[in-house]
């Protein structure tokens, strides 16, 4: 830029340059439009007027996190000459993002207070997490209890301090929060223990923690273990372990993912696709009473006997006839029962096949007999 202005020939300072490079954020564009404006009645400037015409021209731009978090820890120029309240304003920028950001970041800077001297290093970094500690209780006041005007507290706490006390060089790449992938995965968890808990609250004595702690465990080493010994021939036992504590297939699969941490053993993975294939086979085929509902008995039979009715109803409508004012729909009385065969909480017993071949060959005597007598009375 010296050199573009020494060809139009404007005397400028370095220093003077640099604040019209600042106050246009390295827009090279913005830069150039500002000193042929500023140069157009007099060729030479001073540092005090570019600067004051630099304050006026300012460009604003919308910071993203990534953004912000970066210049609440980097030591350059433009940070050191910002005031408090414009430290503070970068939180507003996003505050829900830039705690979290500044939380997963802060541990990466190098701060200048400290000097290299590893000591200093640990002390800023308690002072900082303290503060965020401190911000964090205050956020719960604000999102709880909705006493929103403590945002500020809360930007000093989560932004401003940090920022002070670990003022120095970011020389890593600044990372997306961790947090959010983590706390998901924790309600996902959540909401799997709660179910489990809630099936085998006839057979266990805990709440959802003492399940996780107690019971899983011993869960996924008897549920899999025959499996893995036996291969086919386990699977009857692992389907009484189930029937015996109320679980379905889905928590079958719930528990293997509860229990399963990073880098730990899987036993699901020594096992082959035939075994697991006999285990499913096995297991839908067999009928599981549970005291929960596990899905809903049949009434699809209703819908399609009335579905007819209702369209013929709509087409007389549509015609104008008289006859459609007394069209009724089918009352649930005339409506055959599906009797209890569609219910699949219920089992029903089978007639065995002697008693059906003595009630036929009963049957079969009855009207021989009858026969007979009406012969003899003929």
């Amino acid at each position: 830029m010296m050199s573009l202005a020494f060809k139009e020939g404007l005397k400028i300072p370095p220093a003077a340059l640099n604040e019209i490079i600042l106050a246009s954020n390295h827009d090279i564009r913005q830069v150039i439009h500002n000193m042929s404006v500023w140069s157009a009645g007099d060729k030479t400037m001073t540092f005090d007027q570019v600067k004051a015409d630099a304050q006026k021209a300012q460009k604003d731009i919308k910071l993203g996190p990534f953004d912000v978090c970066r210049k609440v820890f980097v030591s350059d120029e433009e940070t050191r000459k910002m005031s408090i309240n414009d430290k503070s304003d970068l939180f507003f920028n996003d505050y829900s993002f830039g705690p979290l950001f500044v939380h997963e970041n802060y541990a990466k800077v190098i701060p200048n207070i400290a000097g290299g001297n590893h000591v200093k290093h640990l002390s800023c970094l308690a002072r900082t997490i303290d503060s965020i500690c401190d911000g964090d209780l205050v956020d719960k006041l604000v999102r709880r209890e909705g006493n929103w005007n403590l945002l500020p507290t809360q930007a000093m706490y989560s932004s401003v301090i940090p920022g002070e006390v670990m003022r120095g060089s970011f020389p890593q790449m600044t990372d997306f929060p961790q947090w959010l992938g983590k706390f998901s995965s924790t309600n996902k968890t959540q909401r799997i223990l709660q179910e489990l808990a809630t099936h085998m609250r006839l057979e266990v004595s805990c709440d959802k923690r003492g399940l996780s702690l107690d019971y899983l465990p011993s869960f996924r080493t008897c549920l899999t273990q025959p499996l893995v010994s036996q291969g086919a021939e386990g699977v009857p036992e692992v389907i009484k372990v189930m029937d015996d504590y109320d679980i379905v297939k889905e928590d079958f699969d719930n528990i293997m993912e509860v229990t399963k941490w990073p880098k730990s053993f899987d036993p699901m993975a020594q096992l082959d696709s035939k075994t697991k294939a006999a285990f499913t086979r096995q297991y839908n085929k067999e009928i599981h009473l549970t005291p929960y509902a596990t899905g809903v008995s049949g009434g699809r039979k209703r819908k399609a006997r009335g579905a007819p009715m209702e369209e013929e109803g709509a087409l007389l409508l549509e015609e104008g006839g008289e006859e459609a004012g007394g069209l009724n729909p089918p009352s649930d009385e005339e409506e055959e029962d599906e009797g209890i065969e569609a219910d699949s909480m219920i089992k029903t017993k089978k007639p065995s096949a002697s008693k059906a071949k003595g009630g036929g060959s009963s049957s079969q005597a009855g009207g021989k007999g009858k026969g007979r007598g009406k012969g003899a009375k003929k």
